[in-house]
């Protein structure tokens, strides 16, 4: 656990961690590329339309070359391109800041482009490539390291704590709780072997419920449990991310904050005063 208190080695594992999850939605992107055509579902002719800057406006036209097929395609690939160069040891041996300025720019072409779909793990994993290009201007400025760290555990933290608030304002979740349920019911999200298994189950309904809001809502106690008890909420978040990949497809959750849990770690350990190696 040491190695936490290196702010190089939590950045490391922020880079490898968010590279995976990103790398994930760019193959995917790239899969589904005919839907992106003019007379497909994603065509810019339509989502164009929607006119948040005038024709005149300069960003408008260069969000028009660049997001109109075929041209979309070609930015997708490009993408690979920088997570190549980024993912591969020693390809790169200058600084990494204009890689990830490039990952920063097409993210946010992308969800331009895109905008309906898009989840917590998008916003994320925008965020953290955005503090780890920070970072790579000038990595030896250890305030705006250890100050981007700070932020990416306590962005992490609150994205936990507000999902939880939100999930415990919901009567599906806390005066009538069988939400998991129903989520595992569903045609999108669910999975028909463990809705069968909970049908019959309203006390593990109730607990996978329950245990669901209230570690959310209880997870800003991170900072101050210190070890074990940080081990536990990570624990919880680690197991709850991996069974909504394999369960429900959700992959990029996990990628994206699992490269969260370094900088939630180095935290704990400069804030609790009760940290045992």
């Amino acid at each position: 656990m040491e190695h936490f208190l290196n702010m190089e080695f939590v950045y490391t594992c922020m880079k490898y961690f968010v590279l995976v999850g990103i790398s994930i939605s760019t193959i995917e992107l790239l899969y589904n590329w005919r839907n992106f055509q003019d007379n497909r579902l994603y065509s810019w002719k339509v989502i164009s339309t929607r006119g948040y800057f005038s024709e005149n406006n300069i960003f408008h036209r260069l969000a028009h070359f660049l997001l109109k097929y075929p041209n979309f395609i070609g930015v997708i690939i490009f993408r690979v391109l920088v997570l190549v160069l980024l993912v591969v040891p020693g390809i790169w041996g200058f600084s990494q800041a204009p890689l990830f300025l490039a990952l920063v720019l097409t993210s946010l072409l992308i969800n331009y482009r895109s905008p309906f779909g898009q989840d917590g793990s998008d916003q994320m994993s925008t965020i953290v490539v955005i503090v780890l290009f920070l970072y790579h201007i000038n990595p030896e400025n250890s305030i705006v390291a250890q100050a981007g760290i700070w932020f990416i555990a306590l962005q992490s933290i609150l994205s936990y704590f507000t999902a939880g608030f939100f999930k415990a304002k919901g009567d599906k979740w806390t005066k009538n709780p069988n939400a998991v349920y129903l989520i595992f019911n569903t045609s999108t999200y669910g999975s028909k072997p463990i809705a069968g298994y909970l049908q019959n189950r309203q006390s593990a309904i109730t607990f996978l419920t329950w245990s669901t809001v209230a570690v959310e809502v209880l997870f800003p106690l991170v900072l101050i449990t210190g070890y074990p008890g940080m081990l536990v909420f990570l624990g919880w978040g680690l197991a709850f991310h991996l069974m909504n990949a394999l369960v429900m497809g959700l992959n990029s959750f996990l990628w994206a904050f699992l490269a969260t849990y370094g900088a939630i770690i180095y935290c704990c350990m400069q804030f609790s005063t009760y940290w045992i190696f």
